[in-house]
């Protein structure tokens, strides 16, 4: 199916990732549409697989993780699985992680309790592949970018 979306679900879907706990009626009352209307709109988003999930996002730091990261990994053996669950087994959490372009290459978005945890698992990484880590020091948000 050929993806049709319009500029009215160009605003909802903009002001629902500025705002996902407005009503239906809140995100009508901005794109002129009844709740109703915007409701059956995120429905047929949904069906057409635009719209994948609705999720929260939660600040790292105060739920108990502070440090950011960005790993850049080659692996030297294994699969990613293996990375995986060196990654359950440590004090951290996976955002996101992508594989990309490079021979067995991958991106890992990951937030580590602190500077310990980090320094734990990063040996435990070294076997498996080789990386290039980044501390994130700050978050740039759609209106700063």
């Amino acid at each position: 199916m050929t993806a049709r979306i319009d500029e009215t679900d160009r605003r909802i879907l903009e002001y629902l990732h500025k705002n996902s706990r407005a009503t239906m009626k809140e995100v009508g009352e901005r794109v002129h549409l009844t709740g109703q209307a915007v409701k059956n709109r995120l429905q047929r988003l949904e069906d057409m697989g635009i719209l994948k999930c609705y999720t929260i996002n939660i600040d790292c730091p105060e739920f108990g993780y502070k440090v950011h990261t960005l790993l850049r990994l080659c692996l030297k053996r294994g699969d990613i699985n293996d990375v995986r669950r060196l990654f359950a087994d440590a004090d951290c959490r996976i955002l996101h992680c992508y594989c990309i372009t490079g021979e067995r290459a991958y991106a890992v978005d990951a937030v580590f309790a602190d500077m310990e945890a980090l320094q734990a698992f990063l040996p435990g990484l070294d076997p498996l592949a080789g990386y290039e880590l980044h501390i994130v020091l700050d978050e740039l948000h759609d209106s700063e970018a």
